[in-house]
Parts: C-alpha cells; structure tokens; sequence
C-alpha cells in the first residue's frame, strides 16, 4: 500500500513563532548549499515585522504565508501590497522543489492581493526593486554577490507551472580588475576630463544623514521614470544607509559636483557575501559578537565587491559625468587591491548602460527575471 502523503495547508504568518519560522525555513532547504548566501537576520526580522516599524511598512502592506505538511513547514511567501507600485508584489519564494507546495503559495499571495483590488502580480520583489529581487535563471554554479538573491535550477519551472509569465531580465555583469582599462575607454575619459569642470568627492560618512538625503534626491530624480522604479522616502533611504554605513567605509561613494551642486553619484561596496556565508546570517554567537568581527576581518581583505548604484540627474546626462564615476570608482577599487568588480543589476533593454558596462570590460555573468501573474 502507497504511503499517505499529506496535504499542503497554507496559512499566514502570525505572531513571533510563525515569522521565525519564516526567516529560518531557507537554512533547512539549502542546507549543504555552498552557494546560498543567508541574510543578516535582525535585518531580515526588522525588514519582514511591521511592530519592528521599518520605514518601508509606513506605505506598504505586506502578509507573509507558510505553507505546512503536517507540522512541517515547507514553503514561504509574501505578498506585497505597495501603492507607490502600479502592480501587487510577491517575494521571499521558498519551498521545497514540488508544485503541491509553491501552487498553493502563489494562489495564497494572489488571493490576498485581489481581495486588495489588485489585478496584477510581479515578483520575485523582497519586498521592492530596491531590495534583492528577481528570480536567477543561470549561473546556479556561481555564488551571488552581495544583496544578490540565489535560488535552485528548479525554481523556474515552478513558476510557470503555476502560470506565472516571464517579463523582464536583468542582468549582471563581471568586470576583471587584474586586465588593463581598454584603450578606447581610457582615452575617453581623458576627453571629458578636459571639457568637465566637476568635482569628485567622497561621501562624507560622518554626515551620513545629510549625505543620504542628497544620494536620496539624485536617486528619486535619475531613475524616475525607469521601468519597475519605487521612489524611496527619506525615512527609507536614511534606514538604507545606515544599514551600509560599515560597507561604505570599506567601499567607495563618489559624489560629482558642478559648482557646487551634486549632479551624479556612483557606489560601489565591498562584497560581503562571504562573510555572510560563513556567519549564516547571525552576527551573535554564544552572547559574543563573533559573527560582527568576521564581517570586519572579511570586509578588511575583500577582494572583490559590487557595483551597487550609479545615477546622473536628467540636466546633466550627456556630459560624461558617468564616464568619469566609473574610471575613478575602478582607480579606487584597484587601489585597495581588489580583482574583480561585479555590476548588478541592469535591465536588460537598458542599452546605454549595458554598453557602458561593455565599454569598461564587463561580461554578462549571471541573468535573474521578474514574473508577472494576472489576477
């Protein structure tokens, strides 16, 4: 006689006990995965409790489901209902590798999502695209980079089964910093070097709320109107920041003024995906902060980091600005001795910028994609 296999009940994520299991279910179904990177979790906690008042929950609505086989828990989702978004939002997908789990956890988060007058749903988006998100479609043998999802090869197939239709790539990009600067490209920024009368200066991190304020103004102004874009709050980007102020002393924040007015920015941050990896996500260890010290240690002989932000207000595109942030973030990133620069994430129509990238010496690595559910 067959075993009795049991049903998969989905229900919300409730209480402190549920939003653990939450976090943690993802160290159960990677276990033995080189690759998976585990997020910090206080951050996790604070980002996914509206009690913990994270900035993004003074706009967003989000519920998170479990899913359950008996007592175990086999699957997670959360449904993201956002106003600043045209679309509702999933993300934080994980389940075991069967559709008898990720279904019902699809037909949970859009469930909720109409009942709140939603006709679409797009994601993987945890919780928003400035936050990790999109589903990884190649590259499952290369370990993600820093605020970079990772998901198994089964996890695409998953998603279509349950009709989820793909509609947009975006891509990323490796830069190997041991090879010379291509000539082309180093005569370039000699050109604009000559007619450019901006200024490049580091970000003052000891006016870091001053300093996120105007990041956060060139942010909201550069990539309006771009496919996919959340316009952050102050209180958001203020929260970003602070979050990474220990990667930014490790990394570069470039700021282009032209008389005195902040005109571009590029950032570029220390890849601490290792560290992670290695800590599993706990800074804390037996009421010592052993996790915090590896992270400094690893920050301290990075090698390699990523390419996080680069942005030019629109009156000031087409005067090179972004030539000259590049050239001197890699000038800087040589300079610590790191090899390898990862550039994430590009859309993948974004042709200006893909070129750039080319131009610098970069190839496309790995590919991550937004699905879209009609509701």
């Amino acid at each position: 006689m067959p075993p009795v296999v049991e049903s998969v009940t989905v229900l919300p994520a409730q209480g402190r006990k549920s939003l653990t299991a939450f976090i943690r279910l993802p160290h159960r179904l990677y276990a033995g995965n080189p690759h998976w990177t585990p997020p910090l979790e206080t951050a996790a906690r604070a980002l996914l409790d509206p009690a913990r008042r994270h900035p993004f929950h003074d706009t967003a609505t989000v519920q998170p489901f479990l899913a359950h086989r008996g007592r175990q828990v086999v699957g997670r989702i959360l449904a993201v209902d956002d106003p600043r978004q045209d679309e509702g939002g999933f993300g934080f997908f994980e389940c075991e590798s069967e559709a008898e789990v990720s279904g019902p956890l699809f037909a949970a988060a859009a469930d909720w999502l109409r009942a709140r007058g939603r006709d679409t749903m797009l994601g993987p988006l945890n919780p928003s695209t400035n936050h990790e998100c999109g589903l990884l479609v190649d590259g499952f043998d290369t370990p993600p980079v820093l605020l970079m999802p990772y998901n198994p090869a089964s996890y695409p197939s998953l998603f279509e089964a349950a009709g989820l239709k793909p509609v947009k790539d975006l891509w990323s990009w490796t830069i190997d910093l041991t090879a010379p600067l291509p000539d082309r490209i180093a005569r370039l920024g000699e050109r604009v070097s000559r007619r450019q009368t901006c200024v490049l200066r580091p970000l003052d991190l000891n006016r870091l709320d001053t300093e996120a304020e105007t990041l956060r103004r060139m942010y909201n102004d550069a990539w309006q109107g771009s496919w996919g874009f959340v316009p952050m709050s102050e209180k958001e980007f203020r929260h970003a920041a602070h979050e990474m102020k220990q990667l930014l002393r490790h990394g570069v924040c470039l700021v282009a003024e032209i008389d005195g007015t902040p005109a571009a920015f590029g950032m570029i941050l220390p890849d601490a995906a290792p560290a992670l990896r290695a800590v599993r996500g706990r800074l804390w260890r037996y009421g010592l902060p052993l996790g915090a010290l590896d992270m400094v240690r690893t920050l301290r002989r990075a090698e390699a980091g990523r390419a996080l932000l680069i942005g030019v207000l629109a009156e000031y595109r087409g005067q090179g600005l972004d030539v000259l942030l590049r050239l001197a973030g890699l000038d800087h990133v040589r300079a610590l001795g790191w090899r390898t620069l990862h550039a994430s994430w590009t859309l993948e129509d974004n042709t200006a910028s893909n070129r750039g990238i080319v131009a610098m010496g970069g190839h496309r690595s790995v590919t991550h994609r937004l699905y879209q559910l009609a509701l």
